[in-house]
């Protein structure tokens, strides 16, 4: 069970009351970090031989924001953001899929972070290069946090990856947790370990924190075992990490599936089968989903259903988004509970 549960719960529908009486707009989820563009060459084309290359945006956070605002859920996103034509393209992206993004910060002599992404067929896997390093994204700090946009918001989710940027990104991490449990919102957060980013000492020592203080956690078993040494199988990993961090644990097992445990109750589930068309942004996909039907108060094996059905498909499509509808989730997951009946 959610930690606080009982207490975000009154918190939420004093919040929704507020505004059916005509108080201000509320989000379901606001989140931050860095959004890059994504430069990738035409399918299965080498980056080294390409004349040509598509642009879109991605980031783990975004990504999160526009895949929860396609199933109907009210998503706030910021970051900061040169003031050129590059930021300005992530930020209208995002927006058309029904992001707020009032709330983002431009920066007038700021870079924006790029990344390069190079599709392949067997035997040859996808590639993936980064170009961030001094971004405008990781010069964000705690003052940068719209503290008034908290105060409207019933879920903040964050990830490892922005804490990994910057010591000011650190900070904000940890500032914007505080803030949200001052305000009684629910966090959940992706642990999305990045080994480029920083070192493992350093990881566990700021990673091991926000997990205890998270309601709900999203982990890759890789990442469970080379970070805090956890079992390598998924169903002890979910069990050995939720003894240490509390609230409610939800490790990915790569195409295998993934674990849910919150203490009382652990599920495992088997990954949907799919045509892997581009994997970045399938863990994305997998906490919208659980997010999303963890917001509608939504039993842990629906949740955990529901995101694995969200990270099939969008493993099915190219770019980082879950460009799909609620509609298409839940008629793959009547066909799939039909099969499993014959």
């Amino acid at each position: 069970m959610l930690r606080h549960y009982a207490r975000s719960c009154v918190t939420i529908c004093s919040k929704r009351l507020a505004e059916f009486w005509g108080g201000v707009g509320m989000f379901d989820v606001i989140t931050f970090g860095e959004t890059m563009l994504r430069l990738t060459p035409p399918p299965n084309q080498r980056l080294e031989g390409a004349t040509e290359l598509q642009v879109n945006v991605g980031g783990a956070e975004s990504n999160v924001a526009v895949n929860l605002a396609r199933l109907g859920k009210r998503t706030a996103w910021f970051s900061r953001l040169p003031a050129n034509p590059l930021g300005h393209t992530a930020r209208n992206i995002i927006r058309q899929h029904g992001v707020d993004v009032s709330h983002v910060i431009w920066s007038e002599d700021q870079r924006m972070g790029l990344y390069f992404v190079e599709s392949g067929l067997p035997p040859r896997g996808a590639l993936v290069w980064y170009d961030r390093q001094y971004s405008a994204a990781s010069q964000l700090s705690p003052d940068d946090l719209p503290l008034e946009a908290f105060s409207r918001s019933r879920w903040l989710h964050l990830t490892g990856i922005t804490a990994a940027l910057s010591p000011t990104c650190r900070a904000c991490v940890r500032v914007a947790f505080e803030q949200a449990r001052k305000q009684n919102l629910t966090i959940s957060f992706d642990v999305n370990y990045r080994a480029p980013l920083w070192d493992v000492k350093t990881a566990v020592r700021t990673l091991t924190p926000l997990c205890e203080a998270a309601d709900v956690v999203f982990v890759a078993r890789r990442d469970a075992v080379q970070l805090w040494g956890a079992p390598d199988e998924a169903s002890e990993c979910a069990d050995w990490v939720q003894r240490r961090w509390g609230g409610t644990v939800v490790v990915s097992d790569s195409q295998r599936g993934a674990v849910i445990n919150d203490g009382e109750t652990l599920l495992s589930r088997p990954s949907l089968p799919t045509q892997i068309v581009d994997r970045v942004g399938a863990g994305d996909a997998l906490a919208a989903g659980v997010i999303c039907r963890l917001l509608e108060h939504a039993a842990l094996e629906d949740a955990l259903r529901f995101g694995l059905a969200l990270a099939a498909l969008k493993l099915s499509i190219p770019g980082d988004f879950a460009l799909t509808t609620r509609e298409e989730v839940e008629t793959l997951l009547e066909k799939r509970s039909e099969s499993q009946r014959r």
